[in-house]
This record gives structure tokens, C-alpha cells and sequence, in this order.
């Protein structure tokens, strides 16, 4: 494979990568539960609202126009300037940000407007039995499993040190040459390990973070909100493991690069493929789900009441603040996925964990690089 087609192929793939995370931002009113529109609270029959129906469709049209657009310049830049292209495909990120703060804004007048508030206490009893027999994610010891992934890779670098030439290559600029290197020596063995067992760390404080969140309940569907959460709880911890495990597993590259027996054009091109193809299982648990269940229960009936209303512990639609809540995260307002409650001194313990940790992970790197 010429290095011109390794070039192309890879700027493509960077570009694709913008519009499908593009895309899948636009999709996201469509894939929040029913009670709730831009982050706000609502009846499920507000969803049906011509006025919220249009902001959900500008929204769709901007997000993926921006998407589209950061994706042509993002197969220009990718090349010849990367720190312009990483700064473009954050842009549909910002963009899809800023149209729901100003559409959030929109909705809470329509709201008032409306007199659309709580009628009714918040029935969470209600939903006690269905809670214990709906499924649940996966548990915390498949992640076992990282270990031989990372005890394989242990061993492939093992096997190909004697091969390896002296200083190894370690980095490589835009046009593929390398531009750094490292002596020879035990670092060379302990980096892919190294690397592997900080990702899998992470991966698995985010499979806790799913089986510790609180489970939501539709005050009007109680049975069929718990049951559905459950079946995305456990698609998502799936979805999360088996993308752990493809990742971790491609650090598997680094030491097949260090002994030169794959090109860094090459390993580049591997490394795009797989970040796609650990996207997509992500991506069809979101749009078959939705979020925290809710495509599942659109064939109910909406209710045109608004039963549970907490809008004023989620500042800007995407943090969640109460200090009376003890869950550490929360299913998100805006979004797939789940929310730390920032009111808890648990989830500021968790972040200055996880803080510690990066820079535990980087000051190692600088370690293993002397």
C-alpha cells in the first residue's frame, strides 16, 4: 500500500469520524426521554408541541450543516496542519452546545407560558418490583478479562524486543517520519502494558459508574420505565465493554511499530479504523435505545401531566446539582449516557481521583520516555 493511498484512506476516516460524532449530536433530541425537551422538564405530550417539534428539526439541520462542514475541513487539514483539524472536530461539539442552551432558554418559556408544573408527587415506590426483575448491567468482574489482553500484549512485546532496533521509534510527526525515540531498555516492554492498564482502569470506572447510577422512573409508565432503563443499562455496559476490549486490545500496534514489522502510515490507519468500528456499537445501542430507554416506551401513551420536575438541579441542561440526591451519577438530561451529581462529595472525590490518576499516568510516561 503506497503511502499517498495510507495518507488518503486516514484523512478520510478522520473525516467520517467528525460527521458520524456530527451526526449523532444532531440526533440527540430525538433519543432524550419524552419528559423531558432541551434539557427542561415537560409532559410527554409537550413532545408533540409544533413549537418544540421545529426547534428539534433546526436543531437536526444546524448540527449536521456544521458536521458536514467540519468534516471537509478536517480531510483538508488533517494532512498538513493536525492541531487545526483536532480544533475543528470539536466544533459540532460546541455548536450542538450553544443551539441547546439557546433552545433550553425557549422551552422553559413555553413552559411557564403553558403552566406546565408538577402535579402529582413523584411515584418511585411504584416501581420497586419491576426495578428487581428488570435487567441489569453487566457486573463489575467482566472486566477481568482486560487482564490477559493486557498479559498478550505483555508478551508479543516480549517476544519482539530482540528485534527491535536501538533507540526505538516512538513518535511520528504529520508526514510520517519519525521524530522522536527511545533508548533501548525495560521501558520499551512496560509502555504498550502501561498504557493498556490505564485505559482499562478508566473503562472500568466508568462500567462502576453505570452500576451506580440512579435508575429513573416515569411516574407514569413506572413498570415499563424500569424495565426499559435496565435493558439500556445492560446494552450500554455491553456496548462499553466490548469497545474497552477492541481498544485496549489495539495497543497491541505499539510494540508490531517498535519493531518495525507495521509502518507508522500503517498503524495509523489501523488505529482509525478501529476507533470506528468501536463507535458504531456505541452508536446502535444509543439509536435503538435512546436514551436511558426512551425509544422503547414511545408507543405509550403520553400523559399531559408533568408529575416530577427538577430543572433547578441541572445548571446549564448538562450538570447535575442536589445535595439531597446520594446517587453519584444520574442518566443525562441532554445526552446519552450518565451525569455526576456534582451536589454529592463523593463525585468531586471520584474527579480528583480520576484527576490524580492522569497525572500519576502521564508523569509515568515522562518516566518511561527518559
Amino acid at each position: 500500500m503506497s503511502p499517498h493511498l495510507i495518507a488518503l484512506i486516514t484523512n478520510v476516516s478522520m473525516a467520517l469520524i467528525t460527521f458520524l460524532s456530527g451526526s449523532f449530536i444532531a440526533a440527540t433530541p430525538w433519543l432524550t426521554r419524552g419528559r423531558e425537551a432541551f434539557a427542561v422538564s415537560v409532559p410527554e405530550s409537550a413532545q408533540k408541541d409544533p413549537r418544540i417539534r421545529r426547534m428539534r428539526l433546526v436543531y437536526l439541520a444546524c448540527v449536521l450543516a456544521v458536521s458536514a462542514v467540519s468534516s471537509v475541513a478536517t480531510l483538508v487539514l488533517s494532512s498538513t496542519y493536525p492541531i487545526a483539524m483536532a480544533a475543528v472536530v470539536c466544533v459540532p461539539v460546541a455548536v450542538g452546545f450553544a443551539l441547546m442552551l439557546v433552545f433550553r432558554t425557549r422551552v422553559q418559556a413555553i413552559k411557564r407560558a403553558e403552566g406546565w408544573e408538577t402535579r402529582t408527587a413523584r411515584l418511585a415506590a411504584v416501581a420497586g418490583t419491576a426495578e428487581a426483575n428488570a435487567p441489569r448491567p453487566l457486573p463489575l468482574s467482566w472486566n477481568l478479562l482486560y487482564l490477559p489482553v493486557i498479559l498478550a500484549t505483555f508478551g508479543l512485546t516480549l517476544a519482539l524486543y530482540p528485534s527491535m532496533p536501538d533507540p526505538v521509534p516512538m513518535h511520528f510527526n504529520a508526514t510520517g517520519a519519525v521524530d522522536e525515540y527511545m533508548a533501548k531498555g525495560w521501558q520499551v516492554v512496560a509502555m504498550p502494558a502501561a498504557v493498556q492498564a490505564f485505559m482499562a482502569l478508566c473503562l472500568t470506572a466508568s462500567h462502576w459508574q453505570i452500576l451506580r447510577s440512579r435508575r429513573p422512573t416515569s411516574p407514569e409508565h413506572p413498570v415499563a420505565s424500569a424495565i426499559a432503563y435496565g435493558m439500556f443499562a445492560r446494552a450500554q455496559s455491553a456496548a462499553l465493554f466490548v469497545t474497552g476490549l477492541v481498544i485496549t486490545a489495539s495497543i497491541a500496534i505499539m510494540p508490531l511499530a517498535f519493531a518495525g514489522i507495521v509502518t507508522s502510515e500503517q498503524s495509523i490507519v489501523a488505529l482509525v479504523v478501529i476507533v470506528i468500528g468501536a463507535i458504531i456499537p456505541n452508536l446502535a445501542v444509543s439509536l435503538y435505545y435512546g436514551q436511558a430507554g426512551s425509544r422503547l416506551l414511545r408507543r405509550m401513551t403520553a400523559s399531559s401531566s408533568l408529575d416530577f420536575d427538577d430543572d433547578e438541579r441541572w445548571k446549564l441542561g448538562v450538570f447535575y446539582v442536589n445535595r439531597e440526591d446520594p446517587s453519584v451519577a444520574v442518566p443525562r438530561r441532554f445526552g446519552i449516557g450518565w451525569a455526576m451529581n456534582w451536589g454529592n462529595p463523593k463525585a468531586w472525590g471520584l474527579a480528583a481521583l480520576l484527576i490524580a490518576a492522569i497525572a500519576a499516568f502521564i508523569v509515568m510516561i515522562e518516566i518511561l520516555l527518559k
